[in-house]
This record gives C-alpha cells, structure tokens and sequence, in this order.
C-alpha cells in the first residue's frame, strides 16, 4: 500500500509539474539527441532509490519509469508489467520473447538501407566488451612482464624490445575486424537508446510488458564500456585521484542520465580531458582534444557514430599511456633481467617439468641431441667426453639444421623460445644462397660473353641491387616459392648486365629468354645444395670461435657483443649489420658481396647457441646427476613431484607476449 501511494503521489508530482510547465521542452522525446549538450545539462534529481550493491543495479533503476518521459505510456507498461506477475505461476517460467532479435529489426525499420542491416548484424553479434579492457592491459602490468617467460628470453636479443599493439598477420586482421564490428555494435546501441528512451510514439511494435529484459539486452556494451574506462583510469592514475574517477564514472548514475537524456557526456570527456593531460605525456595532449572535439560533435549533431569514435580514442589513449608505462619499466628493468636469465629460466623450465605442465617433449630433445651425437662427433676437434664436445655437437648439429644438411628440418623442441629467431635466420640462409646462385650464373655468362677479368665488388653491388628490387621488400625472407616466380625476370636482368659487362649487344629474342630463365631454374634445383654446403663451411668455424671467445660472458656482456645494434630487415642483402674489425673478419670464398650480412649471421646463431645451452644442456642434453639425484627421477619421465624448492617454484604468468609485442615501433596515433 506504501509503494501504490508512493507511485500515485509521484505521478500527481509529475503532473502538476507539467500542469506548471515545470517540465524541461523536448524532454519527453520531441528532440531526438540521444545524449545532452554541456549547455543543457541539468543535475540529476533523486527520484529513484538505487541499490549500489547490486551487480545489475542500473537495471532495477528502469522498472519504475514514472521519473521518465510519457508518463502515461510508463503507466500502461506497468500495469502489463504488473498483470503479468500476477499471473504467472512460480513453477512455469514466462515465455519471453526473441528480445535482441525484435531490438534488431527495430534498427532496420529506423535506418533504412544497409546500413541498417549493418548496425542490426553487429548488434546481433558484436562482441559485448570493447577489443581493450583492464584485462588485456593486465599483462603488461610489472608484474607480469618480470614473470613473463618469452620477454624475458627475448630481451635478451633485442637492444630496441618495446610492446605495442600487435595488428600483423592473419591474427592481427582478424582482431581489426572484431574491434570494427564492436564499434558499430556501440552505435546500433546508441540509436536504440533514441527510440527506446527518447523516442516518439512510444514503441507500438515491441512488446513491453517485461521492460526490464528489454533494457537489459538494448544496454549491453555502454554500461562495459563504461566500466572499462573507469578501471583502466584507476590503474593508471594515481591513488588520490581514485576517488575522482570513481565519482564522475558512476556506472549506474550515467546509466540512468542517459536513458532520462540528461547525460552530460561533453563534460563527462572534458573532465577526462584534464585528467589525462595531468598524467600523460604533451605530445598526447592534441589526441586527448581530438577526443573531446568527437564526442562534442556526436552529442551536439546527435551523431552515435561520432561519440563512437570519442570513446575509440579515448580507448587508444589509455592504451598507450599503459603501453608508455610499461616500456618505461622494461628499459629500467633490463639488464637485471638479462643478467637474471640462466637462473630464471632454468628453475622456470624445471619446476614445469617437475610438475607435469612443461611445454616440450624431453625425450624429443634427447633424441635429437643424440642423432646429432652420431652424426657429427667424429668431424669434431674437441676430445672426447669433454664439455667442448658436447657443445660443439650441439653447434654442428644446429648448423645443419639451419642449412637443412641431409634432409634435418626441425629444431630441438627445448629451442622453442628461439624458434622464430631460428626460422628468420634460416629464411635468410636461404636467400644468401639464392643470391650466389644467380650470381655464380652472371659469373658464368660473362666468361661465355667473352669477359676474361675479375669481376669487381661494385658490378656484383649493382647485380645484387637489381635482383633485391625485382624480389620485392618482405620482412620474413622470400621463400623458394618466390624466387621461383621471379626467375624469368631474374634471369632476363643477369643476362642483361652480364652482355653489358662483356661489352655485347644482348638480343632478346624469345629463345634466349627462354634458355636464361630454364637455366636459372636448373640452377636453384642443381646447386642449392652445393651452395648451402659452401656457405656453412665457411661460417661454421666462425661460429664455433665465436662461442670459445665469449662462452665464459655473461648474459650481459653477450648481449653488448653479440645483439644487432640496428634494426635487421632479412629481405635485404645490402644492409650492413657491424663494421669489420681485426677479429670479426667476414668468411672467406664467398661471392656475396654483402659479407658482413654473414657475420652478423654468425654472431646471433652463437648468441643463441650459449644462452641455451647454459640453460637446457643439463636438463634435456647431458644431463646432470646432481639435478637427478636432486629430485629423485629423470626429468625426461614427466613425473609430477611435490617436493621442488619453494625457491624454483615460478609463478605461472599469462604467456601471451606474442601476441602484442614487436620490436622497434611506438603505438599509433
């Protein structure tokens, strides 16, 4: 009896107050901005007693509509609403409708076209949290980056290592696609709240008997989103601030301003504004007004699309100041990590093992170790059942792998975190080789031209520089398949500076084309292997002096002697790594004219080679019977054991890193 005379004496309170004309013009739905202007912007009054422990509380908040516009309309609705309840027993659920589907077809019937299938298709199945969330942003915090077992292998090898957003490949197109999808989801969102809260007549074609269901699925994303700013502001801002971002993003109290449209979302983004030019960097200062001026323009020009785009950038400003935070922390934390490596990762991999959750097959590692046993130990200088054999082993047989030596293709399953330095090295490998085969070719036809002299180091510079632009740019190497395609314009551009260099008019006929490029061809099939096969003996001794000269270095001081100091791009054999020094000289009887590309090579396979077998020689190589003894078992069984040192024990962080970090590049702006 108290709620029906509460209910009747707001009803009589809202009714003299339009009897007055007390009642704000256009508030009941005649103008159609879904959110107000700064200008109009009223405070709110407490017509509804919310409860703010409930995890759905904004939702309770509409199932009394009297503080609303057409406060007729609300009546009727509650009376359904109320008949409804009455009448439905406890034990037989009600049959509630397709909501989301009739909320859908709304949006098609109020935008016209396709673009309203598009906002209906996304609304259906757009994902409900926006592509970057406090969790996404979680494994970049501190604590997680330490823990991190792929960073920390990675920083190892990289002088520029810094997280961004990782949008490459199929992944990062798909993750575009989903984020596009989400964002127009959020401005179907934005149109329905129009008709369902501000529009005019009241929704004659939806059935709104069980409101609160209705309002549950129209408000699917702005209360998250909401949400997730506020979240990602607490973690970025300082603790005395948290009260601030608390007070302004109140999730609930937006939620009812804007479904009575008296949301003041421009001071809402200009307060946001001030708060974020207050922490993060100036030169983020002109992104932070461009958000403003978007969510200006929406909400004065009641465009969704536009507020939309407001909160996007507001998303990717947040973002960033994580990503700046958290490259801030990786170069003061670097060299303890580097120097922390082998011990890190070796109680890493163990504890793993120990307990049953290890990545690798121990057995498969020690079966490739021991094919490379068999294979090599009689072509090793060392002396037997000695360390320096054992690593030298582990050297030739990694070398082969690189130049796929008697069919070897896969790498030990311990050097999994190296795999992909490995694979661009090995795609390199492959180019240099493709590279001496067309240059041994325009040796060939120069000498059939009739040139006897020396072919020079500029003339093989300007064959190179030809091949490299008819090749194409590419990050990850070319690939057989590739030089493959290209033969024929290779061919025609070795035949034409070999006649140029022989001083003789080149007739391109059809059949001299065609016997260039058949040639060509025959020569990647027939000679690969020759090359490959001259090539790693030239490096290979390299590489085994390299790793005697700084196999007693620390991590750090592998990584001030042997990390690239530049970029790398492995497409290109032009681009010089290191300047040559009395002991860093290039391999010999190579026609490449790009050598030091070769030394550089070398300098990183024996960088990998150290650190890991540091790591991985007495767990899955040779192992040690201390380490055995230690635990009871052989690591290759997988036994699960509880008795590990609380001191090995590592904390099982999110192994994620792959997916967003890349090297040498800042966010987007």
């Amino acid at each position: 009896m108290k709620a029906r005379r509460s209910l009747q004496n707001n009803r009589g309170r809202f009714r003299r107050q339009e009897e007055m004309g007390a009642q704000t013009p256009k508030a009941a739905g005649s103008n159609p901005s879904t959110l107000m202007t700064s200008e109009h912007a009223y405070a709110v009054r407490p017509a509804i007693e919310r409860n703010r422990t409930a995890s759905v509380s904004w939702h309770g908040s509409l199932t009394s509509r009297d503080a609303a516009c057409h406060a007729s309309n609300e009546k009727t609705r509650k009376e359904q609403y109320a008949v409804q309840c009455s009448r439905t027993s406890p034990k037989t659920p009600p049959q509630t409708p397709d909501v989301p589907e009739q909320l859908a077809q709304m949006l098609i019937t109020m935008v016209p076209g396709l673009e309203g299938e598009e906002l209906a298709e996304a609304f259906r199945e757009g994902p409900d949290f926006p592509p970057i969330t406090r969790q996404s942003l979680s494994e970049l915090d501190v604590q997680n980056v330490v823990a991190n077992i792929r960073l920390r292998h990675d920083v190892n090898f990289d002088r520029d290592l810094s997280f961004r957003p990782n949008l490459d490949g199929a992944k990062g197109q798909e993750k575009v696609k989903v984020a596009q999808k989400y964002w127009t989801a959020l401005a179907a969102e934005l149109e329905l709240y129009n008709r369902l809260f501000h529009g005019t007549p009241p929704l004659p074609d939806l059935d709104t008997s069980d409101w609160p269901t209705i309002v549950q699925n129209a408000e699917r994303r702005i209360p998250k989103i909401f949400q997730t700013i506020r979240d990602v502001l607490k973690g970025l801002v300082p603790d005395r601030d948290h009260c601030r971002v608390d007070e302004h993003l109140d999730v609930p109290m937006l939620m009812q301003q804007i479904e009575r449209g008296i949301c003041d979302l421009v001071g809402l983004s200009e307060w946001i504004s001030c708060l974020l030019k207050e922490h993060c960097a100036p030169m983020r200062d002109h992104w932070v007004d461009k958000m403003v001026a978007y969510t200006r323009a929406g909400v004065t020009q009641n465009k969704p699309e536009s507020i939309v785009k407001g909160l996007c950038e507001l998303l990717g400003i947040l973002e960033s100041m994580k990503l700046d935070v958290a490259n801030h922390q990786i170069r003061n934390l670097k060299t303890l990590l580097i120097e922390d490596t082998v011990n890190f990762e070796t109680h890493y991999h163990l504890d793993r093992l120990v307990h049953g959750r290890a990545r690798i097959n121990i057995d498969a590692a020690q079966k490739w170790y021991q094919s490379a046993v068999d294979e090599f130990t009689a072509d090793c200088a060392a002396q037997p059942n000695s360390p320096r054999l054992n690593l030298e082993v582990f050297v030739r047989g990694l070398t082969a792998t690189l130049f796929g030596k008697d069919g070897r293709s896969d790498f030990s399953e311990a050097m999994y975190l190296d795999a992909d330095r490995l694979y661009v090295i090995k795609a390199e490998i492959e180019d240099h080789i493709f590279f001496e085969v067309c240059l041994e070719m325009f040796v060939n036809l120069a000498k059939q031209f009739g040139f006897l002299g020396p072919t020079s180091s500029a003339t093989r510079q300007q064959l190179v520089t030809s091949l490299t632009a008819i090749m194409g740019e590419s990050n990850t190497g070319y690939g057989p398949h590739q030089w493959m395609a290209n033969s024929e314009a290779l061919s025609l551009e070795i035949l034409r500076q070999a006649s140029n260099l022989a001083g003789r008019v080149t007739a391109y006929d059809f059949d001299n084309l065609f016997s260039a490029n058949q040639h060509l061809r025959h020569l990647f099939f027939s000679t690969f292997t020759t090359q490959a096969r001259k090539i790693e003996a030239a490096i290979l001794p390299t590489i085994l002096t390299t790793i005697d000269k700084y196999n007693n270095s620390s991590p750090m001081e592998l990584f001030n002697s042997l990390a690239p100091i530049t970029a790398r791009k492995p497409s290109s054999p032009l681009q010089s790594i290191q300047p040559i020094t009395a002991d860093t000289s290039p391999p010999h009887n190579i026609l490449h004219p790009d050598a030091h590309k070769l030394l550089d090579m070398t300098k990183r396979i024996s960088h990998i080679v150290i650190l890991h077998w540091r790591i991985w020689s007495k767990i899955a190589y040779v192992q040690d019977e201390a380490i055995t003894s230690h635990f009871g078992f052989t690591l290759a069984s997988h036994t699960t054991d509880t008795s590990v040192p609380s001191h090995m024990r590592t904390g099982e962080a999110p192994e994620t890193y792959e997916e967003t970090h890349a090297i040498h590049e800042e966010p987007s702006q």
